[in-house]
């Protein structure tokens, strides 16, 4: 009978996944649908264009309770596989209610067909009618979490989806509707003020990346040319403090960077003064942000592309002083 629930429950999650991401993938492309390319327009080299050491360094860690399986896994990992499995449900089990909540939370996406098919197995083979319903307990409130979870998330893809569309609606063209990319500077002036009238948290953040990635599958380079600005929008609003030299760097649009950074320098902002600063900023997103958060990832992002940005000017400005 557990095998035929857990069965069930795999084909329920499934097709709720697929649900959500059908949803999101229909909004995307309805937003995406009014976007114009402008011939070979190349993609801005922003946070999400590349991935880089900083972001790899930032990927959540696992905890004493927190196990992930993740990626393609060689013949010889089997093993390795069904402890990482085994393990996951012994933290399961031995959770209080509160603590159920955050283990199935952060291990989502490890309760796939594999999983399910584990805890029936750890079932048949259980000592006694005891541990038996200890395991068809826990799958049904499993279950239950995960389904609360996707019917969230789905209500939260629905109102971020529809915040995206009226922010991505102001870097149209005011008379005609239309989107021309590379966004002119205007647009993305447009596009700053409306991000920094809006709320943008986890979930916002997702629905983003949902975004660039059904755009991207679809081809539309010119939206997701848009997300990158918006997320560039977004980490400069929590990355500028207004209290620096850098800060007028990280608060301007990426096109003025190199004006911003000049008149830095003119002013007396150094190579070191810069590099002491920007790795203060940098040591406040990785202490102060949840570890493998998109907030983290797309702010390190940012500040490594005004690091390379900045030191590229700077490299210039001590070639031209050597000759």
């Amino acid at each position: 009978p557990l095998h035929t629930v857990l069965l069930t429950g795999s084909t329920v999650m499934s097709a709720a996944a697929t649900s959500v991401t059908a949803r999101v993938g229909a909004v995307a492309s309805t937003a995406c649908a009014r976007v114009t390319h402008a011939a070979a327009a190349p993609r801005p080299r922003v946070a999400v264009a590349r991935k880089s050491v900083s972001a790899i360094a930032f990927r959540r860690r696992r905890g004493d309770a927190h196990v992930t399986r993740a990626g393609k896994k060689k013949p010889g990992d089997a093993a390795n596989d069904v402890a990482n499995m085994d393990a996951l449900i012994d933290n399961l089990i031995a959770a209080d209610e509160e603590s159920l909540v955050k283990l199935v939370a952060e291990n989502v996406l490890s309760f796939d067909q594999s999983l399910w098919i584990r805890i029936a197995s750890r079932s048949d083979s259980a000592p006694d009618q005891h541990a038996k319903d200890g395991f068809m307990t826990l799958a049904g409130k499993c279950m239950k979490l995960i389904e609360e979870m996707v019917e969230k998330t789905e209500s939260g893809i629905q109102q971020s989806s529809k915040t995206l569309e009226k922010i991505v609606a102001v870097a149209a063209d005011p008379v005609t509707g239309e989107f021309a990319v590379p966004l002119s500077s205007e647009s993305v002036t447009r596009m700053r003020f409306a991000v920094n009238e809006t709320a943008v948290d986890e979930q916002m953040l997702n629905t983003v990346y949902a975004w660039i990635r059904k755009s991207d599958e679809d081809k539309l380079d010119g939206m997701v040319h848009i997300m990158q600005h918006l997320l560039q929008c977004y980490a400069a609003r929590e990355l500028d403090t207004g209290k620096t030299p850098l800060d007028t760097v990280i608060g301007a649009n990426a096109g003025e960077w190199r004006e911003k950074f000049e008149a830095a320098i003119a002013g007396g902002f150094g190579e070191e003064a810069f590099t002491r600063d920007l790795q203060k900023r940098m040591e406040g997103v990785v202490l102060n942000l949840p570890n493998g958060s998109y907030a983290q990832r797309v702010q390190a992002e940012y500040l490594k592309e005004v690091e390379d940005r900045g030191k590229g000017i700077y490299a210039e400005k001590s070639g031209a002083s050597a000759e």
